[in-house]
């Protein structure tokens, strides 16, 4: 799967540019407003949509971006398209924060997204969005793990809190004890 190209815009479309790399063109699809404005040379990250009737490169400026974009399709009802058009719509950390504090006419402006699809991201990616600046990555393997076994958000962060040593492995297991009393 590609996640990063490097090259030369040979073709600005209408919401697609053709990036040339080592001698083979590129479309990659981004929101029209967005085309016109690459300029070469270009460095787009990816997400590679494959379909029955083919595939398609989506096109991110920055990685936040993409990840972002990961986010958004993972709920279901929200594709590809309209999955960058949310991440376009406005900065990456502003985007997230409408989401946080669960801005639905901020999604609902978004061509294509509609009330009940608006309502949906907001209770799927509410919590996930929250960066907490003391949380490790270990934590946060944890917690993920935790919400796998049928466990509340909440409950986790609650039952993992304090816990400092240890592996990731060792983290759930005391967390487990926890939530078993």
């Amino acid at each position: 799967m590609m996640a990063y190209l490097q090259g030369r815009v040979l073709y600005h479309g209408v919401g697609y540019v053709i990036v040339e790399n080592a001698g083979i063109g590129f479309k990659i699809t981004v929101p029209e407003s967005i085309a016109h404005e690459i300029q070469e040379p270009t460095t787009l990250y990816l997400h590679e949509a494959i379909r029955e009737d083919g595939s398609e490169l989506f096109g991110f400026l920055s990685m936040a971006q993409l990840e972002l974009f990961w986010k958004l399709i993972a709920v279901s009802g929200v594709g590809p398209k309209s999955a960058q058009k949310i991440v376009y719509s406005d900065a990456v950390e502003q985007v997230k924060a409408k989401i946080m504090i669960g801005d639905l006419a901020a999604l609902t402006d978004v061509p294509g997204i509609g009330k009940k699809t608006g309502q949906k991201i907001i209770l799927e990616l509410k919590g996930i969005l929250v960066e907490e600046p003391g949380m490790s990555a270990l934590d946060g393997d944890a917690i993920e793990a935790l919400i796998g076994l049928g466990y509340s958000r909440r409950d986790a962060e609650a039952a993992l809190s304090g816990i400092k040593e240890g592996d990731t492995e060792s983290r759930i297991r005391l967390a487990l004890k926890r939530l078993s009393r």
